[in-house]
């Protein structure tokens, strides 16, 4: 082989063996360095729930009917718009902006906004859910007063003695400022939250009682209502 080629193959051998020691080093410096991990900003939990078990529900979005499956129980809804939610302006001409059933109970829920004085503001629309006849247990919530700058929204589910308060949450984990819109909503008894349900992702979840006891039943049933009125 002459003296110039020789000189050539060796200098292609020795850019192939450089260019394979730079791409291993790579590799190895890729396997050491730690992985960062994609973490989705969540809502702010109430010590008194923060230790309790999450439960999916679904994924957003839910348009205008369909199904939700918690623990082995089946809710169908429909919904009187493609998209809801308590923080705009409910869709013109919807009075009904959901209907559910769950088990044998069917939910019918109706909205409206209230009229507001001259010169101001209309203020949000109120959701007001009946669940079978007599009625079984009523849901009502609306516009509430500021809270850290927002403009939350606050109700309450009644079913017989029994009264769960309802608030919306704006705060997520790690001190960022609250949001405008809810990042879910908290469920109260008798002053202590014991449940939440968290929006602040596309896969919604509630913590709540055992829901074989009248509060566990509250709490979900108010969840539901929530859930499907609640897109961001």
């Amino acid at each position: 082989m002459p003296r110039s080629l020789l000189l050539v193959a060796l200098l292609l051998l020795a850019g192939c063996a450089a260019l394979r020691e730079g791409r291993e080093g790579r590799e190895a410096r890729d396997r050491a360095a730690p992985r960062e991990v994609a973490t989705e900003a969540r809502m702010a939990q109430a010590p008194s729930v923060a230790g309790v078990a999450e439960e999916p529900l679904g994924r957003l979005p839910w348009g205008r009917q369909g199904e939700l499956t918690l623990d082995g129980q089946r809710v169908r809804y429909t919904r009187g718009a493609e998209r809801l939610s308590l923080f705009e302006p409910l869709p013109a001409g919807v009075r009904e902006p959901l209907r559910f059933q769950a088990g044998e109970t069917v939910i019918v829920c109706e909205g409206w906004t209230p009229s507001s004085a001259a010169g101001l503001a209309p203020p949000s629309w109120v959701l007001s859910c009946q669940w079978g006849r007599g009625p079984a247990a009523m849901l009502q919530i609306g516009e509430g007063p500021l809270r850290q700058g927002q403009r939350v929204r606050e109700g309450a589910y009644r079913r017989g003695d029994l009264t769960v308060g309802l608030r919306s949450a704006h705060q997520r984990e790690g001190g960022a400022p609250p949001q405008p819109q809810a990042v879910g909503y908290e469920m109260l008894h008798q002053g202590t939250v014991v449940g939440s349900l968290d929006l602040s992702g596309v896969t919604p979840r509630l913590r709540r009682p055992d829901p074989a006891t009248p509060l566990g039943r509250a709490v979900t049933e108010a969840a539901w209502a929530l859930l499907l009125v609640s897109e961001r």
